[in-house]
């Protein structure tokens, strides 16, 4: 990877372009999505949390019902995840009710997270971090004592906001990586409020300041689950070939740091314990070096998320057709033959 290209996946190019007709009725959209999610801020921090949370998980799966786009992409990944999927990654005949028990479950703890999320504003950092058990953020010390800098490589699963803020609150020097080309407004107010608990937002373009944080010894943050593309790095997830963006390993290489799974679970409401998997040895930078961090990556995640797969929140096509699987099979067997060529190739 070239220090032009990302360091998480490239955001979904829009039809809808700045230059085109669409574009200033999706600006409109967008503030005015802006506008509401500060309305609602502003509201749910000021009641109760838990009848709030259980008010939400009530509604969520509201959505699932009304839109039948994502309502087919969450029954295809409880599908896979549940291992009852045909190799298009439909619910085999007869497990439809427990493939949609599994989706509407997964709506509902997204409603609680949706929830938390809203009621962050008005908390302190010191709040927050009274909730999150960091036992097993240990490791985080010792790669502290080292200057060793760390690539922490999660889900969308649990609530990462607040495993976030309670790394900040113990002045570990944590930095997320995000993708500001949608949603400006929302962006700037997620980027003042990480500040305000002691979290750096870098642009996924900023990669010079990327190299900054490694070089420092801080921790990166890159979420994989963005839906699976066709240049991503081959893998098996949950038993099925498909991709995860090239970020961790290639950053991982190039700054002799570990790549570290995480999953900031919800243990009861009101309660969360950071889970971190086994660190990951990036290697040399090869393809081959590329494909097995990444595939040990994906084995990592998915033991994790397998203690409580309802709290990931993943409404993305994570897995492609079953002739795309067998292309990446193959291109995984192929990347495996390859060895680094020169220093930096």
């Amino acid at each position: 990877m070239s220090e032009q290209q990302p360091a998480t996946p490239s955001p979904i190019r829009r039809a809808d372009g700045p230059r085109s007709l669409l574009y200033p009725l999706r600006r409109l959209v967008e503030r005015l999505v802006y506008l509401a999610y500060v309305a609602l801020m502003k509201l749910v921090g000021a009641l109760p949390p838990r009848p709030v949370e259980t008010l939400f998980s009530a509604l969520a799966p509201i959505a699932y019902l009304a839109w039948p786009a994502k309502r087919r992409i969450a029954d295809s990944n409880a599908a896979v995840v549940l291992g009852v999927a045909d190799q298009e990654g439909r619910p085999l005949p007869g497990s439809e009710r427990l493939v949609r028990a599994r989706a509407l479950a997964t709506y509902r703890t997204y409603g609680r997270y949706i929830a938390e999320l809203l009621r962050l504003p008005s908390r302190s950092a010191a709040e927050i971090a009274a909730e999150v058990d960091l036992t097993e953020t240990t490791l985080l010390d010792d790669l502290r004592a080292r200057g060793q800098a760390a690539i922490f490589a999660g889900f969308h699963a649990g609530n990462n906001e607040l495993g976030a803020a309670s790394l900040g609150k113990q002045r570990y020097d944590v930095n997320v990586v995000g993708d500001d080309s949608a949603f400006p407004e929302m962006y700037a107010l997620l980027r003042r409020l990480r500040a305000k608990w002691g979290i750096a937002m870098i642009d996924w373009r900023a990669i010079r300041e990327v190299f900054t944080v490694m070089k420092r010894g801080g921790i990166l943050v890159l979420l994989s689950d963005w839906g699976w593309k066709p240049d991503g790095i081959p893998c098996k997830l949950f038993g099925r070939w498909t991709t995860l963006p090239s970020g961790p390993a290639v950053l991982a290489a190039r700054g002799n740091a570990p790549i570290v799974p995480f999953f900031v679970r919800r243990e009861s409401p009101g309660r969360f314990r950071i889970v971190l998997g086994t660190p990951i040895d990036a290697g040399d930078g090869s393809p081959a070096a590329q494909v097995q961090a990444t595939q040990r990556t994906a084995d990592e995640l998915e033991r994790l998320i397998r203690t409580d797969p309802a709290q990931w929140n993943c409404f993305k096509p994570l897995w492609p057709s079953a002739a795309e699987q067998r292309r990446l099979e193959t291109l995984a067997a192929e990347m495996l033959t390859q060895h680094k060529r020169g220093s930096d190739s």
